[in-house]
């Protein structure tokens, strides 16, 4: 298709500089490739010294430690390219009930009395 259009005009449908037409076809990585690419190794390094856990806040800090400055945005986009995930932190559940003891269950006391007929007649709790 080239050899029948002008490359400007092919460059200018799409909205392409033909400036960056040129250095495409040349090849190579531009300089923001071979950042992401030393900041992935970066990336990877901590993450592998977090025992896995690490996810992008804690890696921000590793990375600044480091002298390596990113977006947050950045190191997320980096690390969801290789895989990486931080491993979720859940809060500990407060254990209000000891369901495994010697003691006999209390009695259903609603359970020995006749239904109630009306409101207000009965009026069951619970303490937990």
């Amino acid at each position: 298709m080239k050899g029948e259009h002008a490359v400007r005009l092919l460059c200018k449908l799409p909205g392409v500089a033909p400036s960056g037409y040129y250095r495409w076809r040349k090849g190579g990585s531009s300089h923001r490739q071979c950042d992401d690419a030393a900041i992935t190794e970066q990336i990877v390094v901590a993450h592998e010294a977090s025992r896995a856990t690490y996810g992008v806040p804690r890696i921000l800090e590793d990375l600044r430690d480091a002298g390596t400055r990113t977006s947050k945005s950045r190191r997320a986009r980096l690390m969801r390219a290789v895989g990486l995930r931080g491993r979720k932190k859940y809060a500990s559940q407060p254990r209000t009930t000891d369901s495994r003891h010697a003691q006999p269950v209390a009695q259903n006391l609603l359970a020995e009395r006749p239904d109630p007929t009306g409101p207000n007649q009965c009026w069951p709790t619970g303490i937990t």
